[in-house]
């Protein structure tokens, strides 16, 4: 007897299905999801050198770029046409008010993730993510080589150029290229990966 072959199809959701998810209390208030190409993805959950390096490049940058530009932590960024609604660890948009998030009247210039366990989704998945929704410069913040990948120049799903940097050296924004960060200060002592 012959057998025959069922194809499965996975169900996609839309940014306003997982916003509803939400609203109705299918998705729950603390629960750590985000949408990434119409899937809901479940996050891992943060070590104390995630929370650590996120806190420090977060608490950098919105001092560096006071008056410049809006700093977000943990911050949806959302996208037209790509059914994803990630939370970046930490996201910089070009207007500095504030109250301008989410409006047409600002952009994503600089998104950085902070990975360990997730390195590799954030290093290939999210990177053609961030690319597709047109992010000019695309960070992670690699906590188990301790190194900075920058991302830069999107182009059809991928970034062209891609560097990686050691913790002795120095990083500037595409944006604000004259202001240059060590990349040491983009990560915890060697030892917070610790139990507490």
């Amino acid at each position: 007897m012959a057998r025959v072959l069922e194809t499965v199809t996975k169900r996609r959701f839309t940014v306003e299905e997982y916003h509803r998810m939400a609203e109705t209390g299918i998705l729950a208030p603390d629960e750590r999801v985000e949408l990434v190409r119409g899937v809901i993805h479940k996050m891992s959950p943060k070590n104390r050198a995630h929370v650590i390096a996120a806190d420090l490049i977060h608490d950098l940058l919105k001092e560096a770029l006071k008056g410049k530009a809006s700093v977000y932590q943990e911050a949806p960024l959302g996208a037209e046409g790509i059914d994803s609604e990630p939370e970046p660890d930490v996201m910089v948009c070009s207007n500095p008010d504030r109250t301008a998030y989410g409006t047409p009247r600002t952009k994503p210039l600089l998104v950085i993730e902070v990975a360990d366990s997730s390195l590799e989704y954030d290093l290939g998945e999210k990177a053609g993510l961030y690319a597709d929704a047109g992010v000019p410069e695309y960070w992670v913040v690699n906590l188990v080589e301790r190194v900075l990948v920058v991302f830069r120049e999107p182009d059809k799903g991928s970034y062209l150029a891609r560097l990686s940097l050691d913790e002795r050296s120095r990083v500037a924004t595409k944006a604000w290229p004259e202001l240059a960060f060590e990349i040491s200060a983009f990560l915890p002592p060697a030892r917070s990966n610790e139990p507490r």
